[in-house]
């Protein structure tokens, strides 16, 4: 059976981005940490070859796709979420001047976000967008996608079936991070998530957990299925210790790779049967985000960086 890979990658960041306002399918360009990560992107993927290069025609995002080094062919349809009259503006001016709409927010109503688009539509449109990508691939092979945070978002809460709850169990795209999707017939795997490793160490986004968080760094050590079945046990108690104590902080746990791709397995908990994490090959990171409420992979099967 053919193998489909799709890596979906996030653009640069952006002006808007930069100053945190909305921004939707309005053109903002890269700034100048964007295109500082789109260069070290374009070293990650100089020996890459893929059969079909994509991208949004927004410049963020096609200015990004420059680091694929070869021919990209532009699509409206990986645009990112329209948001009408909430573009340009902070979320405290969007709160002020629309509050009806950010009721109807909390409550979980479908609507338009600033008369542009609602998240219904937005699944839809990224829904066809992929299934053209792989009637085009029909034997399999290698695509990439240079698009926007709302897409692949869109994308992989529809792939696990998770579109019903909040938040989604796959943290935010950070910019220029990339996830990495198998597909096979009915079967969909995921690789890696956020991988923004191409990055200098110290421009890389960072999460500061809030005081009732805890952010759990694993890492995958050698060991076989059978050591995964035995180890259950220590490996469940420590990610099960890990909220008291590293409350507003993080803390590290090694586990084989079948541990974690377990545990991402179940934090996902995908109403999807097909869809299955990748075991991460040992030495490869992941980063997993608990609150008393839920917990959310913010990445996953990372290589790890050697200082």
């Amino acid at each position: 059976m053919s193998t489909l890979e799709v890596c979906l990658v996030r653009h640069g960041q952006s002006v808007s981005n930069a100053a945190g306002v909305w921004q939707g399918q309005g053109d903002s360009p890269l700034n100048e940490l964007g295109r500082t990560q789109v260069e070290g992107l374009r070293h990650a993927l100089r020996e890459q070859r893929y059969d079909l290069v994509l991208s949004s025609d927004l410049s963020r995002a096609a200015d990004t796709a420059k680091a694929s080094g070869v021919e990209v062919e532009h699509d409206r349809a990986w645009r990112e979420i329209h948001v009408g009259d909430w573009e340009g503006l902070t979320m405290e001016q969007v709160v002020e001047r629309f509050p009806e709409q950010i009721e109807a927010l909390k409550a979980r109503q479908s609507f338009a976000i600033g008369g542009g688009e609602s998240w219904p539509e937005v699944f839809e449109r990224a829904d066809a967008s992929l299934a053209k990508l792989r009637q085009r691939l029909p034997r399999g092979g290698r695509a990439i996608v240079f698009t926007h945070g709302g897409i692949i978002a869109a994308l992989l809460s529809g792939l696990l079936g998770v579109r019903n709850r909040f938040p989604w169990p796959l943290g935010r795209m950070r910019n220029t991070g990339r996830t990495t999707l198998r597909f096979s017939g009915e079967r969909v795997e995921l690789v890696s998530h956020n991988d923004d490793t191409h990055i200098p160490a110290e421009l890389r986004q960072k999460y500061e957990p809030r005081p009732d968080q805890v952010l759990v760094r694993l890492t995958s050590i050698a060991g076989d299925s059978e050591l995964a079945n035995t180890g259950t046990t220590d490996f469940n108690s420590a990610i099960k210790s890990a909220r008291k104590t590293g409350a507003g902080g993080a803390v590290s746990v090694s586990g084989t790779s079948h541990q974690i791709a377990n545990l991402a397995q179940q934090t996902a908990d995908a109403s999807v049967n097909e869809f299955q994490f990748v075991a991460p090959e040992e030495g490869r990171s992941s980063e997993l985000l608990i609150s008393e409420s839920h917990r959310m992979l913010l990445d996953y099967g990372l290589p790890i960086i050697q200082i």
